[in-house]
């Protein structure tokens, strides 16, 4: 299923069907592999790292600053080798497909973490984030009822099955789309269609 994706995908820019340049599909294929290096880089740190390393809000927060930042630097880059141009469509396409090629690379990496390399793995975390959870809950003295709550819930949708976090990306998709459009918005630089000489 997810091999029949990528391939859909991939023969849509064969094809030219999405109108896009080598220039800029290359762009996108080099910044995306980069990307999904890193966060697969990071992944995998922390797995080494274990369970709590994996609930860490730094390393939450250090992904979701590269998540962001990198994109629109590699989009502002591209721009500038453009001579300064770069259409509303361009940009977006950039940002996004950045985004929608280093998250599939990544997801990938995780659904054979955590399902095929450590299926147990993902035990510990769901354990790890329940613990942490509790314990964030107790420190401001909530009823036990909510902690009994939030447990149950945790343990209902937390899950690191191939389906589950497959849906997890296709959904992100949404997020990246809207974050390429503002990052389109505000990076694009038109080129004017007369010129004084």
């Amino acid at each position: 299923m997810y091999l029949c994706l990528l391939d859909r995908l991939l023969s849509l820019f064969k094809t030219n069907k999405l109108n896009m340049s080598e220039e800029l599909k290359q762009h996108i294929l080099k910044n995306g592999l980069t990307l999904g290096g890193i966060l697969v880089a990071i992944t995998t740190f922390t797995y080494i790292g274990g369970p709590e390393l994996v609930t860490n809000y730094a390393v939450s927060i250090g992904s979701l600053v590269l998540m962001i930042a990198f994109p629109i630097y590699h989009t502002r880059r591209y721009r500038t080798t453009n001579d300064g141009f770069i259409s509303f469509r361009e940009a977006f396409t950039s940002c996004t497909g950045i985004l929608i090629a280093a998250g599939f690379i990544n997801t990938f990496a995780s659904i054979l973490l955590y399902n095929i390399i450590d299926p147990g793995f993902g035990l510990e975390v769901v354990d790890a984030i329940i613990n942490k959870t509790v314990a964030q809950l107790e420190g401001i003295g909530a009823e036990e009822s909510l902690i009994e709550q939030t447990i149950k819930t945790l343990e209902e949708g937390s899950s690191f099955e191939a389906a589950n976090m497959f849906k997890g990306y296709i959904f992100s998709i949404i997020f990246y789309t809207v974050f390429g459009l503002l990052v389109a918005a505000f990076t694009k630089n038109e080129k004017p269609e007369f010129s004084e000489e």
